[in-house]
């Protein structure tokens, strides 16, 4: 019998793959327990469907994830911090810091676990890496200066 599978089944298949399985096993297992549908034409038109709206869906994510990578990467973000004479800083410039001046000079809500830092303990530039997308990240400048 063939069957649209509905949610991944170990050692049968992926979630929207079509299978050929037993008839038993489709009557008593997986049609029961609603890991499957009979593969008929309307139900296959309807897989189809949707996995074309999760490509352009995932498409569109990703043309807007490049959009703000390139946003990010034109831009030098000031971060003030109190430091001695000697330029040390009196604590350390850390990921959460950068998230949010980008907030607050650019307006971009970036959670602060998506900011790879290394913890700044004096004055200079350094590079923040923010991964966007899993495909896609942007390495954004960031100046700390004495406040």
């Amino acid at each position: 019998m063939k069957v649209i599978l509905n949610q991944d089944v170990v050692g049968t298949g992926r979630a929207g793959e079509v299978r050929e399985v037993s008839d038993g096993f489709a009557r008593n297992f997986l049609l029961p327990r609603h890991l499957a549908q009979p593969a008929r034409a309307k139900a296959e038109a309807q897989i189809r469907a949707q996995r074309d709206r999760q490509r352009r869906k995932g498409e569109a994510e990703m043309v807007a994830a490049r959009e703000l990578a390139a946003k990010l990467e034109s831009v030098m973000v000031e971060i003030p911090a109190r430091a001695g004479e000697t330029g040390k800083l009196y604590g350390a410039v850390v990921n959460i810091d950068v998230a949010e001046t980008l907030e607050a000079q650019l307006g971009l809500a970036v959670d602060r676990r998506r900011i790879e830092f290394e913890p700044a303990h004096e004055l200079g530039e350094y590079e923040a890496v923010v991964k966007i997308h899993p495909e896609v990240e942007a390495r954004v400048r960031v100046r700390v200066v004495a406040a």
